[in-house]
């Protein structure tokens, strides 16, 4: 089940549980996303101005994909239409983000965030892992699906965004329809939940800490302020 609050500008899942501990030498800010997710979405920029201040300050950031909506699980009724675009509203409301709706007149949509999380997963394959490139990458998603219309499910969505970060599009579309990948985009989904099962959310881990830097929706002056404030307790 998922559950969106407005106010604290956060949706979430079920959580995972899972007893494996994290141990880092290096201070990491893992971000917990969904490209599909609108609040995601609405806190873009200030992710993007957060990945810039985490490699000016050596601190890794890891863009980790959690699968909001994954395999669809969602009905797509007049009620859950409605919802969205309540949703969107508010959320362009207190971001300034842009949204279409055009998407929401299509009689028939599989809103499965899956596709979209698989291909982020690809652009850490063929970035190395560039947390700069799979950040935007993760961006570019966002913006054509949310402020475009356009359907994340299709090959071609893809096919500018590879060409406009230097990624390798062939190798994209054959990794995007290798199915032998879909057990590490899980075993992703299941790592990105047992840190938090609420999106969008920064959990900053050196060592065994982990500390949560926000979960839901939170402006750049609050991030930057609880990241230096947590590293100093670290």
């Amino acid at each position: 089940m998922i559950v969106c609050d407005e106010k604290l500008g956060v949706c979430s899942v079920k959580e995972v549980d899972l007893k494996d501990e994290l141990e880092l030498e290096q201070p990491t800010l893992f971000y917990i996303g969904d490209p599909m997710c609108s609040w995601c979405y609405g806190m873009s920029d200030i992710l993007k101005d957060t990945q810039e201040y985490c490699a000016k300050n050596g601190i890794k950031f890891q863009t980790i994909v959690a699968g909001l909506r994954a395999s669809g699980q969602v009905l797509w009724d007049k009620r859950f239409k409605s919802f969205l675009k309540e949703e969107w509203t508010n959320i362009s409301n207190r971001t300034g983000k842009k949204f279409s709706f055009e998407i929401l007149d299509l009689l028939n949509f599989d809103y499965d965030t899956t596709p979209a999380c698989k291909a982020v997963l690809i652009s850490k394959i063929l970035s190395f892992n560039n947390s700069k490139i799979v950040l935007e990458f993760f961006s570019k998603i966002q913006e054509k699906f949310y402020a475009n219309s356009q359907d994340t499910k299709k090959l071609e969505f893809y096919k500018l965004i590879c060409e406009d970060l230097n990624l390798d599009f062939e190798e994209f579309s054959k990794l995007f329809e290798d199915k032998s990948l879909d057990k590490k985009l899980q075993n992703e989904f299941i790592f990105g939940r047992n840190l938090s099962s609420s999106f969008p959310s920064l959990i900053l881990v050196n060592k065994k800490q982990k500390v949560n830097i926000s979960i839901g929706y939170s402006s750049l002056e609050e991030v930057i302020s609880r990241i230096n404030k947590n590293l100093k307790s670290f």
